[in-house]
């Protein structure tokens, strides 16, 4: 079976990053955007120590509509 995708805005802020913990703990493919306007990059690697697993990240403010085409483009090619 293969594991669902999932893209987590604001992934590394207090909610995203917590919900992106229990998302992969439960098995699910998590992809994390953050502009790191209101976070810290470091949360990253804290996430990835938790889970053990490497989180594939994009900085950028989601409202940018290219970036958001981009990065969905390479998550439908993971699956």
């Amino acid at each position: 079976m293969n594991k669902a995708n999932i893209l987590v805005t604001g992934g590394l802020g207090y909610i995203g990053s917590h919900t992106s913990v229990e998302l992969i703990n439960n098995g699910y493919n998590v992809t994390i955007v953050d502009s790191l306007i209101n976070s810290e990059k470091f949360i990253l690697e804290r996430i990835e120590k938790i889970t053990g697993e490497k989180i594939p990240f994009y900085e950028f403010d989601i409202t940018n509509y290219k970036k958001q085409v981009s990065v969905l483009q390479k998550i439908i090619l993971i699956s």
